[in-house]
C-alpha cells in the first residue's frame, strides 16, 4: 500500500487540491487530509486507500518500489 508521503507527493505532481483528489477518488476531503498527515501507512480503510491510489494513477501518477513516485501526465488533467 502507498504511504501518506507518497500521496502528498503524488497530489503535488498532479496539481490537485485535497478537495479535487477527494472528488475524483469518491472519498471525503478529510480522508485525503488524514491520509497525508503521516509519512508512513495511513490509518484508512484499505478500500479508501485503494480509491485514492487509483484516482492518482488515473491522473498519471506512477507509484514505484521503496516509496518512489513519478508522474506521466495523462491527456485528461483536472484544472
Amino acid at each position: 500500500m502507498i504511504s501518506g508521503g507518497q500521496i502528498r507527493a503524488a497530489r503535488a505532481y498532479a496539481r490537485l487540491s485535497a478537495a479535487e483528489l477527494a472528488k475524483i477518488a469518491g472519498v471525503a476531503r478529510m480522508t485525503v487530509v488524514k491520509a497525508e498527515s503521516v509519512d508512513g501507512a495511513p490509518q484508512l480503510t484499505v478500500s479508501n486507500l485503494q480509491l485514492i491510489q487509483a484516482a492518482l494513477e488515473k491522473m498519471g501518477v506512477v507509484f514505484g518500489p521503496d516509496g518512489a513516485v513519478n508522474f506521466k501526465p495523462t491527456q485528461k488533467q483536472v484544472s
